[in-house]
């Protein structure tokens, strides 16, 4: 064999020790297993929130839809607080009233800040309990249009409103389920004169724990770590249905 294939042939066998030093991993020990997989899905002190929301209320035989968002943290698994902002979409049929014999049509409108605070008093692995109590406050404004003429006119004012009820959380997949709330809206102040808010309401939406699938995500490279002759699916068969 020539000098210069000799010196090839070698350079090539040291460049795969090499590489294969470099790449291969230790097997993980069941101690450093149970150390890392603990540190991953132990209780965080906070964790960041974020929801779209969507809410009916029931107010005297019609129906006010209102759409926002709110976010904030999460304390402990037990104590969600969070800041939002909702605005109503006018689905409640005109109403018509007369005043100093001239018929109006009457509509209405609400927009509004929150403060959001839930306690969270059950969580387990398929269901979460919880009392959710807002704090609303905002703008109420009232719209009167002549019948005849279609002349408008508006009234507006400052609203406080509390919202509080029932809460639940399904949870087929640990990181996804449906979360629904069954609720009371009560004025407490309001400076428009005929703006009707208090009734009962419901939201129901999807929710998504992103701490969840995170977790998830670094559960399975810890397993496939671990576990090195384990069907990757497999692992991540266990994870989503455990």
């Amino acid at each position: 064999m020539p000098d210069k294939q000799r010196v090839i042939n070698i350079l090539f066998l040291i460049l795969m020790i090499f590489t294969t030093g470099l790449f291969s991993q230790k097997k993980m020990s069941r101690k450093e297993f149970i150390k890392d997989s603990t540190h991953i899905v132990q209780v965080k002190l906070v964790r960041p929130q974020f929801r779209f929301d969507n809410r009916t209320i029931f107010i005297k035989g019609q129906t006010l839809n209102i759409t926002g968002f709110d976010a904030g943290v999460l304390l402990k698994e037990k104590l969600r607080l969070t800041l939002g902002y909702y605005a109503s979409v006018k689905n409640i049929k005109a109403e018509r009233e007369t005043i100093d014999n001239i018929e109006f049509e009457r509509e209405a409108s609400l927009n509004y800040g929150s403060i959001n605070v839930e306690f969270i008093y059950k969580n387990t692995r398929y269901i979460s309990l919880g009392m959710p109590l807002d704090f609303n406050f905002g703008k109420n404004t009232l719209t009167y249009t002549n019948v005849i003429s279609r002349d408008q006119q508006r009234a507006s004012g400052f609203a406080f409103m509390t919202d509080f009820g029932l809460s639940a959380i399904l949870k087929p997949i640990r990181w996804i389920g449906i979360k629904g709330i069954v609720g009371y809206r009560k004025t407490i102040f309001n400076q428009v004169k005929g703006a009707r808010n208090d009734g009962f309401f419901t939201s129901i939406g999807i929710y998504v724990d992103i701490r969840e699938v995170v977790k998830d995500v670094q559960m399975f490279k810890l397993k496939k770590k671990y576990r090195k002759n384990k069907n990757s699916v497999e692992t991540a068969v266990d994870l989503i249905t455990d």
